[in-house]
């Protein structure tokens, strides 16, 4: 497994739990402005959460399958948590604007 593909799925894993956190927040929303920004706020928390952790165990899990020693290993797993933050953040907050916008568009709102 190469460094591309852990990252690539850390931010599917990132997007995944930034639409499910986003998608509570979108839905309680009073408006379909505050629907879609709390989405995209509440998506990018998500997937700072999510993201590193999961990057660390993938990194970690395919160099050791690989065959390397401890030490280089969880070096290597512990340099995958920085992008990770980066792309997980970006990727969380991308998926929860999508559920934001989405529930936006149907959901019907209460006139005051």
């Amino acid at each position: 497994m190469t460094e591309e593909l852990a990252f690539a799925l850390a931010m599917g894993v990132a997007t995944v739990c930034g639409a499910a956190a986003g998608r509570i927040f979108a839905l309680e929303a009073d408006d379909r402005r505050t629907s879609i920004l709390a989405a995209a706020y509440c998506g990018a928390g998500a997937g700072l959460m999510s993201s590193p952790v999961f990057a660390f165990v993938l990194v970690l899990a395919a160099e050791l399958l690989r065959g390397q020693a401890i030490a280089p290993a969880l070096s290597g797993a512990a340099q995958a948590t920085g992008p990770a933050l980066l792309w997980g953040i970006a990727a969380g907050a991308a998926g929860g604007f999508v559920a934001g916008v989405l529930i936006a568009l149907v959901k019907r709102y209460a006139v005051p």
